[in-house]
């Protein structure tokens, strides 16, 4: 067989047959499939072979990406199998897939490095089962639940940050004003009234809670003036618009150049209907660059009053200020209760009531933003026996340059649910 696959001179394979005549029989078999690059077959022929042949597997497993198969010949508790894991976490690594590394590193009982990999990923539960398994000291376990915390914080997990600072490094205090950064108001009263610190309550959390009331009643109140604003310019972008088309279906030209203009125009509208009928000849130039054209289209949006796609741009805008202002309704529930607890009623009846409005001016506003008479305007040529060659111009080029594809999902309303039930009756 190795003379049949080798393209070599009888004179030059000749010796090599020679050579594997010498061999032990698995060695011989692993040299074969090598050359003949079967390679998973020759790791399971050099597996036979004895410890001593081991390094010499091992790199041909990291050469190859051979990791899972090799896995398969080793017994789990041998020292191959774990070498072969710690290589295999360690390529993992290197594709930054931190999470399965760390499962690699943890079942073959590599935990320090199965610690790193699991920072790395966010996984704070593993990591820390895989601190435990170091056997670090009452001191150290702290320390290092400190710094997860820290990094759990910069993530906005503060009640993960909690979690582990009363449960790993002890301090239970530090907990409770993470937990109140992180608008967890119920969670801190109950670590408040676990560990019988009700002194905390006066000193830490109503003071919080009563801020984040007036933080709130400042964030509606920016939302809705930027709501306003961004409504009232949309409409006079639309009228304007409007007119500019207007002023192109009127403006007629006269009759001694208007079947030249015709001429014009119905070659650039036939040369766009060609090059609509031959959708894939540059396809992989398209493919290429759709994506630079994506972010390229984002980049002309600007809400600068008079740009080119303002009201595309004022769209996006209204989009994100509703989205931004409907996924607040679970955080306004959970502090209208804190308030009608510690009997901040008016407080709370002031932010329910805000709360309440600017939704209310948002849902009142949506069919008149995400209306479908704008959508199609100037999305169809303008033709019939009325039409001149300005206006059939006209009205290609504003089909043209008006809302380009990549922009449709702009169009879609955001959705407000109104079965979310986030309101407190007890403050009606």
């Amino acid at each position: 067989m190795v003379a049949e696959k080798s393209q070599k001179d009888p004179k030059e394979y000749l010796p090599f047959l020679n050579t594997l005549k010498k061999m032990e029989t698995n060695y011989q078999r692993f040299t074969i499939d090598k050359y003949l690059k079967r390679y998973e077959k020759a790791i399971r022929h050099l597996s036979k072979c004895g410890p001593e042949y081991f390094p010499e597997c091992l790199n041909l497993i990291k050469d190859k990406n051979l990791y899972n198969e090799a896995l398969k010949l080793y017994p789990p508790n041998s020292q191959q199998y774990k070498d072969i894991s710690v290589a295999y976490g360690e390529h993992l690594m290197q594709e930054r897939l931190y999470e399965p590394g760390g499962l690699v590193f943890a079942r073959c009982g590599a935990h320090e490095k199965a610690l790193d990999a699991f920072l790395a990923c966010g996984s704070w539960q593993q990591a820390l089962c895989a601190a435990a398994q170091l056997h670090l000291s009452r001191d150290q376990l702290a320390g290092f639940g400190r710094s997860l915390a820290g990094k759990l914080v910069e993530q906005r997990k503060h009640r993960d940050a909690a979690t582990v600072l009363e449960q790993y490094a002890q301090d239970y205090e530090e907990a409770v004003l993470l937990l109140l950064e992180g608008a967890a108001w119920e969670e801190a009263l109950r670590l408040v009234y676990k560990y019988n610190r009700l002194d905390i309550i006066e000193t830490n959390i109503k003071p919080s809670i009563l801020e984040a009331q007036k933080n709130y009643m400042a964030f509606l109140d920016s939302q809705t003036a930027t709501f306003s604003r961004h409504k009232k310019r949309l409409l006079v972008v639309r009228e304007l618009k409007e007119q500019a088309q207007q002023a192109h279906l009127d403006d007629d030209v006269p009759r001694g150049r208007e079947s030249d203009l015709f001429s014009e125009t119905s070659s650039v509208v036939s040369g766009s209907d060609m090059s609509g009928k031959y959708p894939h000849s540059n396809s992989r130039i398209s493919a290429r660059s759709s994506k630079n054209r994506r972010k390229a289209e984002r980049k002309k949006h600007s809400l600068k009053e008079g740009s080119p796609l303002e009201d595309l741009a004022l769209l996006e805008a209204l989009n994100e200020v509703v989205q931004g202002t409907e996924k607040l309704k679970d955080e306004i529930h959970q502090i209208l209760k804190v308030l009608f607890l510690f009997e901040f009623d008016e407080k709370g009846r002031e932010l329910q009531k805000a709360f309440e409005d600017t939704l209310q001016l948002m849902e009142r506003s949506l069919p008149e933003i995400w209306t479908l008479t704008h959508q199609q305007n100037s999305a169809a040529p303008v033709l019939g026996p009325n039409s001149t060659a300005n206006s059939i111009m006209a009205s290609y080029q504003q089909q043209k340059t008006s809302v380009p594809v990549l922009d449709a999902e702009l169009f879609i309303p955001p959705k407000i649910n109104q079965k979310t039930q986030w309101k407190l009756n007890l403050l009606e």
